[in-house]
């Protein structure tokens, strides 16, 4: 089986096994799927809310082929219906999300959050800009939009292994998930070179945020972390006091050491309400669990969705 049909069929497999119970109540970030001794990098666009639903989002530093991409996107809405933003249109083709659930609308007056992810692989071919449509609805706005991809350089030696991390996890006390943020990642394997933690959070603003923490130790002191600045448009979108969209990036390095280990990420709320979407872990090539070793919280799930995963094996082999 080639890598990128590897790659789909591990998120394929995830969203089939979570298909066996409810997601109407929002998934705190629970382990997606590995990009493993993969070229990676990540785009992301805020400023779209309350506007016409269109925008469109910079890819730059690829360099090669293309073998996965995923697209996500998240915003408030009123509808009760989890999928009432799922449908939206990516550089010019209709796609439909698959949702995380959904959690607080961080303090806007709407009924609740939505979040989505999408593979985009086949749309997705290098670098470029790529037109986002139909993002608001009647009663559903958005926050921002992240493109993330998986490509080969031909050069194996800056390879990584990329672990990632999906949900709707808001910061602000609700009926759909648990308070705060908290992330795990067991098991890496860590020998030596720099590993790092990107967020993409939405909902930032000009307020200060808590302090993030990793295994119980401050990453980042409280202050202006998430500001609605990381992304474009830029400058930001003063109407909302940001583009409530960001993608930050921290060096994890100094939390690891030779041999296995595990990263717990927190953070609570100091004034601004927030989102975390998408936590990915980037790691040397070789420190990530090893493919078919599912996460523990997997395996629970692992039973119900054999069935579907069967099926989907045959087809992926066509």
């Amino acid at each position: 089986m080639k890598k990128g049909k590897v790659i789909l069929l591990a998120i394929l497999m995830l969203s089939m096994i979570l298909g066996s119970y409810s997601i109407s109540e929002a998934i705190s970030l629970t382990y997606n799927t590995t990009f493993y001794d993969t070229d990676f990098t990540s785009a992301g666009v805020g400023g779209m809310r309350d506007g016409t639903g269109s925008s469109s989002i910079s890819l730059t530093g690829v360099t090669g082929t293309v073998t996965s991409a995923v697209l996500y996107w998240h915003g408030p809405g009123n509808s009760s219906d989890e999928m009432a933003n799922a449908n939206v249109t990516f550089g010019g083709t209709d796609i439909t999300g698959n949702s995380l659930g959904l959690s607080s609308d961080n303090c806007w007056g709407y009924a609740n959050s939505k979040a989505y992810w999408a593979d985009v692989t086949s749309l997705v071919s290098g670098d470029g800009s790529y037109s986002l449509d139909n993002f608001v609805k009647t009663g559903e706005n958005i926050n921002g939009v992240s493109l993330l991809v998986a490509f080969d350089d031909g050069n194996s030696a800056n390879n990584r292994d990329v672990v990632f991390f999906h949900g709707n996890d808001s910061n602000i006390s609700n009926s759909y998930d648990a308070d705060n943020w908290n992330i795990s990642l067991p098991g890496i394997n860590y020998s030596s070179g720099s590993a790092y933690l990107e967020l993409h959070v939405g909902d930032g603003q000009d307020w200060l945020d808590d302090a993030i923490l990793i295994n119980s130790t401050q990453l980042v002191a409280a202050g202006t972390i998430f500001q609605g600045d990381s992304t474009l448009p830029s400058p930001k979108d003063v109407t909302h006091a940001g583009n409530l969209w960001d993608i930050q990036r921290f060096d994890v390095t100094s939390f690891l050491t030779p041999g296995p280990n595990t990263l717990s990420m927190y953070t609570g709320v100091y004034s601004d309400c927030l989102s975390c979407v998408v936590a990915i872990v980037d790691l040397p090539a070789g420190a990530a669990p090893p493919p078919g070793v599912p996460e523990p919280s997997t395996l629970i799930l692992m039973g119900s969705g054999l069935t579907g995963v069967t099926a989907l094996r045959k087809w992926l082999k066509k």
